[in-house]
């Protein structure tokens, strides 16, 4: 037996051999035109509204970055740059802030030279318009000055945390001295209470205690300055803190 007995088919097995390639083909062609038939239109709508959205970006970014057309006559005019600043401002100012997206921030007035605020001013908005000092500082010089009961002396703000000389020779002129402090009374506050005075330490308070239970009240300062616990820099600066 040839190999070529293994491909001959009766006549009737033809016809249905070719009219079974003829459907499969027929199928192939109208899935083919099924699936690609509409992809063209569908692109061409897509792409159009990409381009849209694409330009209405880069409207609203030359909105919130072109410089203004009074920036570019200054420019012309006097050959200097504008700061960043400068340029939000106008932006602001003539877009508003909807146009922008976004509300200024709040901006604090500083001080000029000559103006001052008074050492122990207690409102940190007052504090926020010194040179130099953020809401950050501003907070923690009030609290601070809370926990002392004033302040008796500015070199005292050398000793609120982060605070360095460069920073304090800066807001230093900007200050009025005072010394409107507040007294504690080391005979009737409570170990906690007297503990939460920055200066007065543990054993300081404990030893204050224990002094009251043996001899009773405390009459003045120098009965702590013979303490082993107090060192005469100690005495010196609770001295306007400390009342009997």
């Amino acid at each position: 037996m040839k190999w070529k007995d293994f491909l001959h088919f009766q006549r009737g097995s033809r016809l249905a051999v070719i009219l079974l390639l003829i459907l499969i083909l027929f199928t192939m062609i109208l899935n083919g035109m099924l699936r690609y038939g509409d992809r063209p239109q569908l692109v061409v709508a897509q792409n159009e509204e990409l381009i849209k959205e694409f330009d209405s970006f880069r409207q609203t970014l030359q909105e919130r970055v072109l410089p203004s057309q009074e920036i570019v006559q200054r420019i012309e005019r006097t050959g200097n740059t504008p700061k960043a600043d400068e340029l939000v401002d106008t932006v602001v100012s003539e877009k508003g802030t909807t146009a922008l997206g976004f509300a200024p921030f709040p901006r604090t007035e500083k001080l000029s030279a000559g103006e001052t605020i008074r050492l122990n001013e207690t409102d940190t908005a007052a504090w926020k318009k010194v040179p130099g000092i953020g809401s950050s500082f501003a907070s923690r010089i009030v609290k601070y000055r809370e926990l002392l009961g004033g302040y008796t002396s500015p070199e005292q703000l050398l000793e609120v945390y982060g605070m360095d000389y460069e920073r304090y020779n800066q807001i230093y002129p900007y200050l009025t001295i005072d010394a409107d402090v507040t007294r504690i009374n080391v005979n009737k506050l409570e170990f906690k209470e007297l503990l939460r005075h920055p200066y007065l330490n543990y054993k300081q308070v404990q030893v204050i205690v224990n002094l009251r239970k043996k001899k009773g009240e405390i009459i003045s300062l120098s009965q702590l300055a013979m303490l082993d616990e107090f060192t005469s820099d100690d005495i010196n600066r609770l001295a306007p803190y400390l009342e009997f």
